[in-house]
């Protein structure tokens, strides 16, 4: 007879003893010592060291960045709003305390270039304006007539405009120095 045949099954074993295991963490061997059970021991974390250098690099950029998004969005919404001028600070900050770290200067610096990323962009909303209106080019703008440029500025600044220049500057302050903590 050619019948199918049963599947075979594996024999129950005996139960084996088990190898008792090392723990996976142990107490820290000496300095010097290798370690125990021969996992490698875990170094210290180096200390985070920020680079002033390329923190005030993408600061600035942040800030000329920001300006000309400041003076885009004002031209379109024809006034000013504070929340921009914090934006812009938040902007100059995160490029600042991120990249530069806890540097004591970063703070007062981000302070200055967030001001300055106001200023810059009202100038470029001004200059957005003449070009609509007259057509001139920034060489007209900011040029040979740079004089009038600011006395325009000037005329049009007032108390809503200092307001966003102490938003932006103390924001800008804050700002650095919680990014360059963290």
């Amino acid at each position: 007879m050619s019948g199918p045949v049963p599947p075979s099954y594996p024999q129950p074993q005996p139960p084996q003893q088990s190898q008792p295991q090392p723990p996976a963490f142990g107490p820290p061997a000496p300095f010097g010592q290798p370690a125990p059970y021969g996992y490698a021991q875990l170094a210290a974390p180096a200390p985070r060291r920020g680079n002033v250098g390329g923190g005030i690099a993408v600061g600035l950029l942040a800030m000329l960045a920001g300006a000309v998004l400041y003076g885009f969005i004002m031209k379109a919404s024809n006034s000013q709003w504070s929340y921009f001028a914090i934006a812009l600070a938040l902007l100059v900050s995160i490029g600042l305390g991120k990249v530069g770290g806890r540097h004591p200067v970063l703070p007062v610096l981000g302070l200055l270039l967030s001001v300055l990323g106001v200023f810059l962009g009202q100038l470029f909303y001004i200059y957005l304006v003449l070009h609509q209106q007259y057509g001139l080019g920034p060489t007209d703008v900011f040029g040979s007539e740079l004089g009038d440029t600011m006395q325009g500025w000037r005329s049009m600044l007032d108390a809503k405009d200092i307001l966003f220049y102490l938003f932006a500057a103390a924001e800008g302050f804050i700002f650095t120095r919680r990014f360059g903590a963290r």
